[in-house]
């Protein structure tokens, strides 16, 4: 099934997710250019559409969308940023991929961010799922849990349409 991979970076999240469901990513949305290089590489067959704040959702419907993934930029919400939180102007590029979430409607949501995301942001993104008919689920991991020799925080949310038709 096809994945739209959002705020994409280097694929780490769609590589991910093409592992643990089987299905493929197809399009991109990336703008950063040793960035687009990379995607290009890793997914040569999916079509980057650039910014996510200018797209009209309504024309990927006929790609047939199950699942988007994004990595939404960190730098407002993170300890290490301006600390602006989800509202701040990259990180409130979240609200762009709830509104692609609520008019394509996947069957799953994979989100990624900072750690730091649960007080400068996490009720917001909670509530834009809620608000669009989204069920999710959250955790932080620390990249040391699965072998890394450091702690850095990761925030990972699954979401699925509370709808029992799916859709």
């Amino acid at each position: 099934m096809p994945i739209l991979e959002l705020c994409a970076g280097y694929g780490g999240l769609g590589l991910a997710v093409e592992a643990l469901t089987g299905d493929k990513v197809t399009v991109v949305a990336e703008v950063h250019g040793a960035a687009c290089t990379v995607m290009a590489h890793r997914f040569p067959d999916a079509p980057n559409i650039g910014d996510v704040r200018y797209q009209t959702w309504g024309a990927l419907m006929d790609e047939g969308i199950d699942t988007i993934t994004a990595g939404f930029p960190c730098q407002d919400i993170s300890n290490a940023g301006r600390r602006e939180g989800i509202k701040g102007e990259r990180s409130g590029i979240w609200f762009n991929i709830a509104d692609a979430i609520r008019v394509l409607r996947p069957r799953h949501v994979f989100l990624e961010n900072v750690g730091a995301l649960r007080n400068r942001g996490q009720s917001a993104v909670l509530t834009s799922l809620h608000d669009i008919g989204y069920d999710a689920r959250w955790t932080t991991l620390r990249a040391s849990d699965i072998g890394a020799p450091h702690h850095r925080d990761r925030w990972f949310c699954v979401a699925t349409p509370a709808d029992a038709n799916g859709r």
